[in-house]
């Protein structure tokens, strides 16, 4: 399983070591989601979908039990829920991860 160390680990959010390139646009980030996410997956490889840009895209990577990126592709096509239940839980998160932004470049 993981290994999570200390500097990583921020409000139960881990930041992976590597960095994970769009392939889309070529921005580089750091991975950055909850640390849950990986230790209780029911399975592996766990997908985690960085949305951004303009127009939005979204970077998708694939993450192994040990905390690594095993893999990513890029999406053009994105639906969103239009109902009020979707858009309370985005500002919610939003609000809740305001600082929770790791760009590279």
């Amino acid at each position: 399983m993981i290994d999570i160390r200390q500097e990583q680990v921020d409000n139960g959010l881990i930041t992976l070591k590597a960095t994970s390139r769009c392939a889309a646009c070529g921005k580089a980030f750091r991975v950055r989601l909850p640390v849950a996410t990986i230790t209780n997956a029911a399975k592996y490889p766990v997908c985690h979908v960085i949305l951004h840009g303009n127009p939005i895209h979204a970077h998708v990577v694939y993450i192994d039990a040990n905390g690594v990126v095993r893999g990513n592709e890029a999406s053009d096509s994105i639906q969103i829920d239009r109902t009020s239940a979707t858009f309370q839980e985005l500002v919610r998160w939003w609000t809740m991860h305001a600082d929770d932004h790791v760009e590279v470049d």
